[in-house]
């Protein structure tokens, strides 16, 4: 049941982003939209955690790659920085997708949790949308400087996950929930295959974007 709710749901969040992708010609008010939004996402979800006493250090850090980049995405618009949008667009298409398509949550996970994936992979997706309409440049330069920005971030994060006994990247053991990672083996061919993965996105929205300059 969690499995055909997940898709139910993120499926009316890829209809509403078609509904902004076509009916929204303007990249000031989607940057609006995605301002306001990133804001309530990050204040809703650590202002409840917070006020509950339910704020886990070892699963509810921005360390994920998805919720990373997002929080990078926020502070590129408050300082009006676009420095690293390419290392953000590269991150948010295949993590947009990869969020609304698997889970790592649990049935007694808390509702802010769910709300807090959906509406993070939302904006990941929405802020591709406006990368794509504004037709970003991204180099080849560019591209392998992210793929090493992310490898820099992935050993933080293991030594991060040594020291916390945490799992984020899910460098320990697989994610929970119902995710691709159920079809693959243990550590580290789950591992292995997560990167893969990351490598075969990163590429294909390389080139997407590289495209949609023609």
């Amino acid at each position: 049941m969690i499995i055909y709710n997940h898709f139910f749901i993120s499926s009316i969040l890829v209809c509403i982003l078609f509904l902004f992708h076509y009916k929204i010609n303007s990249n000031r008010i989607l940057y609006q939209i995605l301002t306001y939004l990133l804001f309530i996402n990050f204040l809703s979800f650590n202002i409840y955690l917070l006020s509950t006493g339910t704020f886990d250090y070892k699963i509810h850090l921005p360390i994920h790659l998805c919720y990373l980049t997002e929080l990078g995405i926020l502070i590129a618009i408050i300082f009006k920085n676009t420095s690293y949008y390419p290392w953000l667009a590269l991150n948010s298409l295949g993590g947009g997708i990869t969020g609304l398509t698997n889970s790592n949550l649990l049935p007694e996970s808390m509702i802010i949790e769910y709300i807090h994936l959906y509406l993070s992979h939302f904006n990941l997706l929405l802020f591709f949308i406006i990368i794509y309409k504004s037709k970003l440049k991204i180099s080849t330069a560019n591209y392998y400087k992210s793929i090493g920005f992310n490898a820099l971030i992935f050993s933080a994060v293991y030594l991060i996950n040594i020291f916390l006994s945490s799992n984020y990247w899910f460098t320990r053991y697989k994610p929970p929930g119902s995710n691709l990672t159920n079809l693959v083996p243990e550590w580290p061919y789950y591992l292995l295959c997560l990167i893969t993965i990351g490598f075969i996105s990163y590429y294909l929205t390389f080139n997407y974007l590289l495209k949609s300059k023609k």
